[in-house]
């Protein structure tokens, strides 16, 4: 038995490094050089903010990383990349763009998001991910099929967070009364736990988690976004305001270097899959998570109507459920003047 346990508690460790970029918890960080020309005295640093640690980042931003394409268009216009990663991201990130610590981040919109609602100066000038996935990993019960049959169960997310938002929108999107379900607040790490432990009879996770339990006999993904990607999320690209403004040409680079990453994904989707798995989670599952297009488009950086669309139902999520005092609005949030200068450059 103490085996076991010993063995569900490194699991759990595993799975904790990959849910970061959109958890609700304050971080440490970690600054990292490994792309910065030193011997280049006269570029102009940019502070890029990351969730995790460096060989953990995902969607377009991680090979972008992985493959040296940020330094190098950085390079060309006359900057160079720092980049400091923040292992518990989230409020971490937002706060380090509040007190101008960094200058961009890619992370998760729904935190972004908060700190635009809070006052923070900041611009979301790119995607990173357009299709960012969730799924719901129930016990090994063949009583439990579907979500309905969760009803009057103890059910795991994390509130106020991503994870809120997935349950509540994927009871809506089958017509379920989220009250006849016993909800309890505990995600990442202690949900885990919780149902690793069979206190619980189901949990609404990241897709990748729910994949790589599911993998290691812990229990079977009963759904997801997969075929559901309006009730997912996104990954964002955003810098503080005057950054952007007095460094337009950064923040073009940027979108260069995640235009170059989308298409090298389309076209080495299984490097892609190895360089995502250095962080400790199989290729494997990462190929299962990305199956619903292995085209990558949903890494394109252009901000589109649908980004919009998607902005705009969070930040209705997030002002409705009383998450943050301040409602505001789309074009509060997003500029496309820098894909816009991209477009034009090309």
């Amino acid at each position: 038995m103490e085996g076991k346990s010993r063995k569900i508690k490194i699991l759990i460790g595993l799975i904790a490094l990959i849910v970061l970029a959109f958890g609700p918890f304050k971080a440490n960080d970690k600054k990292s050089n490994t792309n910065t020309n030193t011997a280049e005295v006269n570029l102009k640093k940019v502070i890029i903010g990351l969730p995790g640690i460096s060989n953990q980042t995902l969607e377009a931003t991680g090979i972008a990383v992985n493959k040296g394409y940020i330094a190098e268009e950085l390079k060309k216009v006359g900057y160079e990349p720092e980049f400091i990663y923040f292992q518990q991201a989230g409020p971490a990130v937002n706060e380090a763009l509040a007190t101008n610590k960094i200058d961009i981040a890619m992370y998760g919109d729904f935190p972004i998001t908060i700190l635009k609602s809070n006052g923070g100066d900041v611009k979301v000038f790119a995607v990173d991910n357009s299709r960012f996935m969730y799924g719901v990993l129930v016990q090994n019960d063949d009583s439990i099929k579907t979500i309905k049959d969760l009803e009057g169960k103890k059910v795991l997310y994390r509130k106020g967070t991503v994870e809120q938002k997935f349950f509540k929108e994927i009871l809506k999107k089958y017509n379920l009364d989220e009250d006849k379900f016993v909800s309890v607040n505990a995600g990442g790490a202690d949900g885990q736990s919780i149902f690793s432990a069979k206190e619980a009879e189901a949990i609404f996770t990241f897709y990748y988690t729910a994949l790589y339990m599911e993998s290691k006999g812990l229990g079977k993904v009963i759904d997801s976004t997969l075929d559901k990607p309006e009730v997912g999320t996104q990954s964002l690209a955003v810098g503080r305001t005057k950054f952007l403004e007095e460094n337009p040409d950064a923040a073009v680079a940027i979108i260069k270097a995640l235009e170059r990453a989308k298409d090298f994904a389309k076209e080495n989707p299984e490097e892609v899959f190895n360089i995502y798995a250095q962080s400790g989670i199989p290729a494997e599952v990462y190929k299962k998570a990305y199956s619903a297009d292995l085209t990558f488009s949903n890494f394109d950086p252009a901000i589109t109507d649908d980004t919009k669309e998607k902005m705009q139902k969070l930040i209705d999520f997030l002002y409705d459920n009383q998450i943050v005092k301040n409602k505001i609005s789309v074009d509060d949030i997003i500029t496309t003047e820098y894909y816009d200068k991209y477009k034009s450059s090309k």
